[in-house]
């Protein structure tokens, strides 16, 4: 039993509210009997209409027999008015004096009824005495009410209305004040078990009320942090593997990039000793000088384009836009080759719309442009086209660059951004690529926000750039 009585809350406010509702009702009780207002049933004026005329009567007779007159009046008065007044006969100098006999004193004063409820004091004196005499009628404060009588009366009846309205208002009131309590606490421990899913609905607008609203939105609160958390951790760790990723393709870039380098080295080392040392076929030396100084162009090339490569992807780097026209720019590149393309005996066809502008990097845009170009020259043979094509729709601009008498593999494709990926090795060899020119042309797309595709057509190959 006191271990239910510690454990539960509700148990503890019933016990102590039925211990303080039965204390007060019994003070309560104790004060209202000491306190009840006494019921009587007579106005004090009716018996001071009546003492009016006694101090007339005493004034014609002896001191001596003024008690033939005082008792009589005060036992009529007792009669008549059930005992609720007391006629009281004061000395000249305010002791009260007994009725039977005036020469005997009873103890009392006159300023002993100064706050009783009384009538009009009246002066009497008597034919064979000079000295004056005071006389009143006051309130019976002896006399018991039955206010009194009927509260005594009901103890009984009383204490067992008072036990049972105790223990049932203790009942309702510690349910009332508990049972948001507990609500609260349910979802607490819920909480603390970090489950939010949990709702306290009070219906209240007290402190507990308040405290269960608090709670709710604290838990819808914890919900949106955890969820932002987790979004938070999720992002991290999509930043970590991010990183990863790209410091695998760093490390994969660099160990690609050394392999390229070492390659002609080894082959321009070889010539020079060859010619230096005057072994087998390099005692040709005009002819393999003009083959060394060809990969040395090539490895030229090579440290300018990782140079690029290096300045595009130093964290933080931003390119620096302005409004372009783009149909002009287009338009002076392709100008730019015009010798490499009747060179290559090709036939360029444009479709530009005019004054198509973009936002973006002229210098960055230019080097992405003449390597599409370039390609375009490379990889098509004698007496094919080249179309090229810019158009705006509502959102996008689209550039189109497709040589005719190509084909790329499928498969090969989706690795062409790749650094230094060659479809031929061969076929790159004669044309001086170093497999970083799509890549570079990705990375400067990519700083733009554009896209680039590169697919196979019925004609050839066709590359789309979507700004």
């Amino acid at each position: 039993m006191i271990k239910m009585i510690k454990s539960r809350l509700s148990v503890k406010v019933f016990l102590l509210t039925l211990l303080l509702i039965a204390v007060c009702c019994f003070t309560t009780y104790s004060f209202i009997l000491q306190a009840a207002p006494k019921n009587y049933q007579y106005d004090i004026e009716d018996v001071d209409l009546e003492l009016s005329f006694l101090p007339n009567e005493l004034s014609g007779v002896k001191k001596e027999y003024a008690y033939l007159w005082l008792e009589p009046t005060s036992e009529w008065m007792d009669e008549i008015y059930d005992n609720e007044f007391e006629l009281h006969f004061f000395q000249a100098d305010g002791k009260e004096v007994s009725l039977h006999d005036i020469n005997q004193l009873v103890g009392g004063q006159i300023t002993d009824f100064d706050k009783i409820e009384k009538t009009k004091t009246y002066t009497a004196s008597f034919i064979d005495c000079d000295s004056i005499y005071t006389l009143l009628v006051t309130r019976n404060t002896a006399k018991h009410t039955q206010t009194e009588e009927a509260i005594q009366g009901t103890l009984p009846v009383l204490c067992l209305v008072v036990l049972l309205g105790s223990i049932i208002s203790a009942f309702f009131y510690s349910w009332y004040m508990t049972a948001p309590i507990k609500k609260v606490s349910i979802l607490s421990k819920q909480m603390a078990g970090m489950d939010f899913s949990g709702f306290c609905s009070a219906g209240r607008t007290d402190e507990i009320g308040v405290l269960s609203d608090s709670l709710n939105t604290l838990s819808r609160k914890l919900v949106v942090a955890l969820s932002e958390l987790q979004e938070a951790n999720q992002k991290l760790q999509a930043d970590i593997d991010m990183e990863r990723q790209l410091e695998k393709q760093r490390v994969e870039f660099f160990a690609a990039a050394s392999h390229e380098l070492k390659t002609p080295i080894t082959i321009i080392k070889g010539q020079l000793q060859g010619m230096l040392y005057q072994v087998g076929r390099y005692k040709d030396r005009e002819t393999y000088l003009a083959q060394s100084l060809e990969i040395t162009d090539t490895l030229g090339k090579m440290v300018q384009e990782l140079l690029t490569i290096s300045r595009l992807d130093t964290p933080g780097y931003t390119c620096k836009k302005s409004n372009l026209n783009l149909s002009n720019f287009i338009i002076d590149r392709v100008t730019a080759f015009e010798d490499l393309f009747m060179q290559k005996d090709l036939t360029v066809e444009q479709s530009i719309s005019p004054e198509v502008y973009i936002l973006g990097d002229m210098q960055l845009l230019q080097k992405a442009l003449d390597n599409l170009l370039g390609n375009a020259a490379a990889y098509s043979g004698a007496g094919n086209q080249v179309l090229i094509k810019l158009w705006k729709e509502t959102e996008t601009t689209t550039l189109t660059i497709e040589n005719t008498g190509a084909h790329i593999p499928d498969e090969a494709i989706s690795k062409l951004f790749e650094p230094f990926y060659r479809v031929d090795q061969s076929r790159n060899r004669q044309t001086g690529g170093t497999g970083l020119g799509l890549y570079i042309v990705k990375t400067i797309l990519d700083l733009h926000g554009a896209k680039i595709e590169i697919a196979n057509t019925i004609q050839g190959v066709i590359v789309s750039v979507q700004f």
